[in-house]
């Protein structure tokens, strides 16, 4: 009798290497990619990093300064003194200055209280002991421009979300490997443009283009990276590439030290996109998403390379067993009673009520995260230290979830994180600026990094197969959102500097609570069917191993979904 066997292309992986040397060697290539996508994503932190000044005073000149026996240093000391007035925090004011038309000065004169006060009528004079230059410096964002540079950094988060969502389905059309050259190439061009960027507009623009490029990157690389590797090291995967993005973003910190100037900043960041390109030789197209466009020999091709790569031998019929269990796969999708579409997720109450859920948890932790990033250079300390450390905690809650999960299972991991991360958030927005303040925002980026890296695989596990790529997408779509929120929420800080921790803190222990009403996919199967989904869905926190037969046996299969 002729031996039964299962045709499907995890399978197929199985049998080739679930992650042999051929993908490690890809995944490194695409790993590299979104290491540079993280300098793109968090760039702007620096290249419109906080720099004090003041009031251009253009009746004192450096003739004055002349005459009066000053260096340059000890010019602009005495121009503040004499032109700048003093605000309620003992410090000069930023937006203001004495107006010194018909007034004679000398070093030493007291205006205080005694002048009209105008404006800032004439520029503004910028202390360059941080940074040499910055889009704040080079276009003037302040005092009533200040919320620019947050404005920038969300419409960066739009292009983003806009690039997901664009080069998600060009890809799932043309192929992955050629999307992807296409969104280098767009990062490429748009980021060293960008350097000669001559005014705040076409900056902007230049930003939403490289943030286009980049969401279609990040996508693409995670969909590579896990397209050709076995169930078993998938979330392993996910976890490298999110410690890829991390080490991006450590790596940023460095390259923001040691230069000072945004527009060489900006090279600097955007060059290596170059090299990228060619890399793309070395990337092969998914197989998987051949076999799905009936293109068997190509995919044949890559399979057998795969096989000599990972020293395996590949049987011929695998192949071709594949293709007819893939067809025969097209005729069992359970139809539920009274559903006009069984393939729409919200048709279903329990699967509504997950996919609901987990919107929720994406569109906080994102938020949370970038909020957290972004502001990491305001916590009084040391700019570019504080970046780093705030970052960098996101490798300890990467680790640390990637353990829990397997132990304590998926929903109370994103649940403790969750709470225990917007608890500190909160914290951290009373604490005096300084390093005590940086380790304890950094203990909370710990848990929301753990929550976060858990949110990116948890829908894939709880929706079943027919549904499962639209309802990852639309999650991705509500991280995109909290994105694009969470440099506008730190404006907040101006009406009360607390304030955008608090909210972050609040929503982010608020969404720690809603994941209990998901349900626990530790060592379950991925569901098939839309009646798995919607059986699993209505168990929450059960956990167990195994498949989902007593769990259908349990539901309510004749009821009708409204």
């Amino acid at each position: 009798m002729k031996e039964q066997k299962e045709y499907n292309f995890d399978a197929l992986l199985t049998h080739l290497g679930e992650f042999g040397r051929y993908q490690r060697r890809v995944y490194s290539l695409v790993c590299l990619m979104t290491l540079v996508g993280a300098w793109h994503t968090l760039v702007q932190v620096f290249l419109a990093g906080i720099i004090d000044h003041w009031c251009q005073v253009p009746e004192i000149q450096s003739s004055d300064c002349q005459e009066w026996n000053l260096t340059d240093a000890e010019c602009q000391e005495v121009t503040k003194d004499i032109g700048i007035p003093i605000g309620d925090s003992d410090q000069y004011a930023q937006c203001e200055r004495y107006n010194l038309t018909d007034v004679e000065v000398y070093p030493g004169i007291d205006l205080n209280n005694s002048t009209q006060t105008i404006p800032c009528n004439s520029g503004w004079v910028y202390n360059t002991s941080q940074y040499k230059t910055t889009i704040i410096s080079d276009f003037d964002l302040v005092c009533g421009k200040s919320s620019f540079s947050n404005l920038a950094q969300s419409i960066f988060f739009s292009g983003m979300l806009c690039g997901n969502i664009l080069f998600g389905a060009i890809a799932d059309r043309v192929g992955r490997r050629h999307t992807l050259l296409v969104a280098l190439v767009i990062q490429l061009t748009a980021g060293i443009a960008t350097v000669f960027s001559p005014n705040y507009v076409t900056f902007v623009i230049l930003r939403f283009l490289i943030a286009l490029g980049n969401g279609g990157i990040m996508i693409l690389s995670l969909v590579i990276g896990t397209e050709f590797v076995g169930p078993s090291k998938r979330i392993l995967v996910c976890v490298v590439g999110y410690l890829f993005s991390t080490l991006g973003s450590m790596s940023l910190a460095l390259l923001a030290f040691l230069i000072r100037k945004w527009r060489i900043l900006q090279f600097v960041v955007s060059a290596p996109s170059s090299i990228l390109c060619f890399f793309i030789i070395f990337i092969p197209e998914s197989a998987r998403w051949l076999i799905s466009r009936g293109r068997l020999k190509e995919a044949d091709e890559i399979i057998q390379r795969v096989a000599r790569t990972n020293q395996v031998e590949m049987p011929e019929s695998l192949l071709e067993g594949y293709k007819e269990k893939n067809e025969d796969k097209k005729q069992q999708e359970v139809k539920v009673v009274g559903s006009s579409d069984p393939k729409n997720p919200f048709l279903y109450p329990n699967m509504r009520r997950g996919l609901l859920c987990l919107m929720w948890m994406g569109f906080v932790n994102s938020m949370v995260n970038y909020g957290l990033s972004l502001n990491a250079t305001n916590f009084g300390f040391n700019q570019y230290l504080d970046f780093f450390l705030v970052v960098s905690a996101d490798i300890i809650g990467i680790l640390l979830c990637y353990y829990t999960v397997e132990k304590w299972g998926r929903v109370i991991t994103v649940c403790v994180a969750m709470i225990l991360g917007g608890s500190l958030c909160i914290v951290t927005g009373f604490l005096v600026d300084g390093i005590a303040k940086v380790i304890v925002a950094s203990l909370g980026k710990v848990g929301i990094a753990a929550s976060f890296a858990v949110s990116l695989f948890l829908p894939i596990e709880i929706f079943p197969t027919p549904v499962r790529t639209i309802s990852t997408g639309v999650v991705g779509m509500a991280v995109g959102v909290g994105s694009i929120l969470s440099p506008l929420l730190l404006i907040l800080s101006d009406t009360w500097s607390p304030l955008p921790l608090v909210v972050f803190g609040s929503l982010s222990i608020s969404a720690g609570f809603v994941a209990l009403f998901l349900p626990e996919t530790m060592g379950r199967k991925l569901p098939e069917t839309m009646q798995e989904g919607e059986a699993l869905c209505a168990r929450r926190r059960t956990g167990g191993r195994g498949s989902y037969g007593s769990l259908i046996d349990n539901s309510h299969e004749d009821e009708e979904i409204t």
